[in-house]
């Protein structure tokens, strides 16, 4: 039965407790943390995963943005290297960066961070995350799913595979996976309806995810799954409406194996 695990970001310590324990009486298997603006004490985060039993599973490292190019020079790398070591993760997941310009250069430089991380942590730590084209003008990631495919192989790491985005890209997310299953380890997994609709509750778009998990199973997908919401889906639910919207998506996932 493949793990399901949801994704937080901590911008600050007051909300750590409140996700933990969610997460806990949700069920979840554990916790995929994103490092983007990350400004919570590591060793607390680690005490909070051992008292509620809900380990840091998944990193999602910080990704090169030109809102804060400086920032991300300065302390990107270091942030998802110390959260590393803090909770020796199964895996640290490399979105992809957009650029309007010098692509190639940008796709070089994407390339040698992941040799660079995989020296360190192996191949079998380091998963590419599929992207989509973003903010208002649209900019495109740096490769397409096929260039992700093939970059999996050329490096010999593997595929985070990102439903929505996939769907937000015009690419068919059953045919993606087709294409892309033997790398992938770990699925994000929301839906999508439309171009401003995206990371919405499974259900609530436009995508045949149960088609999707149909297919895994019959492939014997024995990755993780990850919960990526947006955050205007979860905006004004309290902590016992979450709980049981949580509960209610791992069902969701689990029912399909």
């Amino acid at each position: 039965m493949p793990e399901v695990l949801l994704q937080v970001r901590l911008p600050d310590q007051k909300k750590a407790d409140e996700i933990f324990e969610i997460a806990e009486r949700a069920g979840y298997d554990g916790i995929e943390l994103d490092c983007a603006g990350l400004k919570a004490d590591l060793d607390s985060l680690y005490v909070k995963s051992v008292d509620y039993n809900m380990p840091v599973k998944s990193l999602l490292a910080p990704t090169l943005t030109f809102r804060q190019p400086v920032h991300y020079l300065i302390h990107g790398d270091i942030d998802a290297h110390s959260a590393f070591h803090v909770f020796k993760p199964q895996r640290i997941v490399f979105r992809l960066p957009n650029t309007p310009v010098l692509r190639d250069l940008s796709g070089y430089m994407f390339k040698d961070r992941l040799q660079y991380f995989k020296s360190l942590y192996g191949g079998g730590a380091i998963c590419v995350e599929n992207g989509a084209p973003s903010g208002s003008l649209r900019v495109p990631p740096i490769m397409d799913i096929k260039g992700v495919r093939d970059l999996a192989y050329e490096l010999d790491v593997f595929i985070s595979f990102d439903v929505a985005n996939c769907a937000a890209s015009g690419r068919d997310i059953l045919q993606a996976y087709d294409m892309m299953a033997p790398r992938i380890k770990s699925v994000h997994i929301s839906d999508h309806g439309g171009r401003k609709a995206s990371h919405l509750v499974p259900g609530n778009g436009l995508l045949p995810l149960g088609m999707l998990l149909t297919k895994m199973k019959a492939n014997r997908f024995n990755g993780t799954f990850t919960m990526e919401l947006d955050q205007q889906e979860i905006a004004g639910r309290d902590s016992g409406d979450l709980m049981v919207l949580y509960k209610e998506l791992i069902g969701y996932v689990k029912s399909h194996f």
